[in-house]
């Protein structure tokens, strides 16, 4: 049975041990050494990171069948004797996340009476699953403010061993799962679980606790919340994106929520005036295409390009030129949103795909479809507007220089 150092002293982050085995884990070279301050994942905190005798670890687990702490590098050990360094910073954010939500757990039971079903030390957020229904905003702020509280108090933050008799007397937050001796940690006058996680020495080391947000998870509700550092830092980075809008926006900290609103009514405002002015340009281009129309043999040919048009209209203006009567329709406009559009209207004895085909593969890019009436392609940004041009000439030439029947069989 491996020693484990981390219970005993969790600001160790140097130590010496005999190699007792090295194995395979997972296709991974691995060891088991006689103790180790590298801590294991599990029960919601990942493991620790760092060094055997200079090679870097990739994990550290317990194996199930017997207990054994393995230690997986990134290439075999080959020693009888290795110094393990910790990475400190890593070890110290676990112990501050999981500290934290001992504190941050206790505070939602004590609010909400919410107890925690679940827990999880996650890359960027740690999350907790309580079991409640719902969770109103100023419940989450209260036990926020508790969980801080008890954190500025500096409470001091110990463990002990006990025997499974004396469980029931210890009136813990939830009952262990597991058997034998049970290692509890206690917040002082706040906190009773059992846990084999790493903590830190008093509460003042947690750092600030902050709540991100919360939602639906099943029957319960899943908070997200950062301990420590993590939390300075994601404050540091909100802080600086608020000076940066408020900057934008040519307004201070406190008014950026009224500048933001005034914003958006302008915007609004501005989409409404946009929509009346392509309302006016759909009407007025109408017109003027249907004035520019081809006689063609099988009714009129109206074609038009422009060197960039805003999402949207290209359909709008092909559709409804199609619909007035036998009328082939084919529209383009260049730009990041350019288009190719083709519609047919009644008694058109083409297709509008197979047109919208003939286009592509003579300019030499795919995508795009449709059905007979309607067909359109996204136009790719390497397509020049004079090879477009060219090849819809190419193409009206064709279509209005032969009859019905050999106009749908031209390529």
């Amino acid at each position: 049975m491996t020693l484990r150092l981390y219970w005993k002293d969790p600001y160790l982050w140097r130590f010496t041990a005999r190699v007792v085995e090295e194995t395979i884990h997972q296709g991974q070279p691995a060891v088991i050494l006689d103790r180790t301050a590298f801590y294991p994942a599990g029960g919601g905190q990942p493991s620790d990171r760092g060094t055997l005798n200079g090679i870097p670890m990739r994990e550290v687990v317990e194996r199930e069948e017997d207990g054994a702490i393995l230690h997986l590098l990134e290439r075999p050990l080959r020693a009888q004797e290795a110094e393990g360094i910790v990475d400190r910073e890593r070890r110290f954010d676990h112990m501050q996340q999981h500290t934290g939500q001992h504190i941050l757990s206790q505070a939602f039971l004590r609010v909400a009476g919410a107890q925690t079903i679940s827990f999880h030390i996650g890359h960027e957020v740690v999350t907790i699953d309580l079991e409640t229904a719902d969770l109103p905003e100023a419940v989450a702020e209260a036990a926020e403010e508790l969980a801080n509280r008890v954190v500025v108090e500096n409470r001091e933050v110990r463990t002990w061993w006990v025997g499974e008799e004396e469980v029931e007397t210890l009136g813990l937050r939830r009952s262990p799962s597991v058997e034998g001796p049970i290692r509890i940690v206690e917040v002082a006058d706040f906190d009773r679980n059992p846990c084999g996680g790493t903590h830190v020495r008093r509460t003042g080391e947690v750092g600030p606790i902050k709540i991100l947000r919360w939602e639906r998870r099943g029957g319960g509700v899943r908070v997200s919340f950062l301990c420590g550092w993590r939390a300075l830092r994601d404050y540091q980075g909100k802080h600086r994106r608020l000076l940066q809008a408020a900057r934008l926006l040519s307004a201070g900290e406190a008014d950026l929520t009224e500048a933001v609103q005034a914003l958006q009514r302008e915007l609004k405002e501005a989409q409404r005036n946009l929509s009346l002015l392509q309302e006016v340009y759909v009407e007025e281009t109408l017109l003027t295409l249907e004035r520019e129309a081809f006689a063609a043999p099988f009714g009129e040919l109206v074609i038009h390009v422009w060197a960039q048009l805003p999402p949207g209209l290209l359909p709008r203006l092909a559709r409804r030129l199609s619909a007035s009567g036998p009328r082939l329709v084919i529209l383009a406009a260049g730009g990041s949103a350019g288009l190719l559009a083709v519609a047919c209207g009644p008694g058109i004895p083409v297709s509008a795909q197979e047109v919208l085909e003939r286009i592509r593969s003579r300019l030499g890019f795919s995508g795009g479809g449709g059905r007979s009436d309607y067909a359109q392609a996204p136009l790719p940004l390497a397509i020049s507007m004079a090879d477009l041009h060219r090849i819809i000439e190419q193409i009206r030439e064709e279509l209005a220089g032969r009859g019905a029947e050999s106009a749908s069989s031209s390529s």
